[in-house]
């Protein structure tokens, strides 16, 4: 199943776009597997590919039938698997469903995650250039899980960062919390994400 979640602005306290997810339901359970739970599968088999396509193409359609039929439309975010993001025709899929589907330019941000960034640096800045050339915004996802690395942030034309919620939690030191949370958004306006 696919969902929209909502990103607001706390600033204006408005709606500024919304992050497409997806989710396995388990009718047996009679509940929602958890994507931990079957994204690293996918990754393994190759299905991640297949997925991420889905989702997006899905989307597409989302946003080109909500401006059919005169709705307000805000930007969307979709995740794309390391596994999706190597493929030969990954650019060239993503820029051909963009124009199927009449999305305007930047209403679609791909959004990678911090480990891919950090192990494909080159390749993934290649890919981030590419997008941005065609109208993409791109984002760092989970910054902050494990991998972080500033030299990341200076090298890639990202438009977002994304902080991972480990950063958001409380730990011993609340001065700490306070202080690096500070920093990651200091530097993030800094860079212009």
């Amino acid at each position: 199943h696919l969902f929209y979640q909502p990103k607001y602005s706390i600033a204006g306290d408005r709606l500024e776009g919304a992050e497409t997810l997806v989710r396995w339901y388990d009718a047996e359970r009679n509940g929602y597997v958890p994507p931990g739970k079957f994204v690293p599968l996918f990754e393994i088999n190759g299905f991640i590919n297949k997925l991420d396509r889905y989702v997006f193409v899905h989307a597409c359609e989302f946003f080109a039938n909500a401006v059919r039929n005169g709705l307000r439309v805000t930007p969307l975010s979709v995740n794309v698997s390391r596994v999706t993001a190597i493929q030969k025709d990954f650019v060239s899929f993503y820029v051909s469903n963009k124009a199927k589907y009449n999305i305007p330019d930047g209403y679609i941000t791909i959004e990678f995650t911090e480990s891919f960034s950090f192990n494909n640096l080159d390749v993934l800045s290649n890919i981030v250039t590419e997008l941005k050339k065609n109208g993409f915004r791109c984002s760092i996802d989970d910054f902050g899980s494990g991998y972080s690395s500033c030299g990341v942030l200076k090298e890639l034309p990202v438009d977002e960062l994304k902080l991972d919620m480990f950063l958001l939690k409380p730990s011993a030191h609340p001065q700490k919390d306070e202080a690096l949370l500070e920093s990651m958004i200091r530097l993030g306006k800094a860079f212009d994400m």
